[in-house]
């Protein structure tokens, strides 16, 4: 395969430069040879765990965990006091209340899972159903969702 190189116009660099297919030629040929180079990060093993599309995280990677496990958010959030506020008065996004109670519905959450998964040495925390295991053998994950209640503020 000859490479066809055209030099630049005046006003332009000095140097040579590929043009159009040549251009393509050249990428694919240098592709081949970091697949032909490193096969092994091609062909990396599989994580033990897969996140479930429209899964929700609320902690870790789910790329490289090795130990994670599962809450029901529904069920925390009803042991924090603002959340219950929320839900007895009837507040709605469109109530200025409503968000400031939120927020710090939300950190409260946050805190908890944070400290729930640090003491227990977890690496990732999704709802229930978010993480399934993706080889044969490995344990699904624990449902934390007691631990968490336990560590709110």
């Amino acid at each position: 395969m000859v490479l066809a190189v055209q030099r630049p116009a005046r006003g332009q660099s000095l140097g040579w430069r590929l043009t159009g297919v040549r251009f393509a030629a050249v990428a694919c040929a240098a592709l081949l040879a970091v697949l032909a180079l490193a096969p092994g990060a091609l062909w990396a093993e599989v994580g033990d765990y897969r996140l479930v599309e429209g899964g929700v995280v609320y902690l870790g990677n789910s790329r490289i965990a090795a130990r994670p496990c599962v809450i029901k958010a529904d069920l925390v959030y009803r042991q924090i006091a603002e959340y219950r506020e929320i839900l007895d008065k009837g507040l709605t996004d469109k109530d200025v209340r409503y968000h400031f109670l939120m927020k710090k519905a939300s950190e409260k959450f946050l805190e908890g899972v944070k400290q729930m998964a640090k003491e227990l040495d977890l690496d990732l925390v999704a709802e229930v159903g978010a993480i399934k295991p993706a080889k044969r053998g490995v344990a699904a994950p624990t449902d934390r969702t007691d631990d968490v209640i336990s560590r709110l503020r």
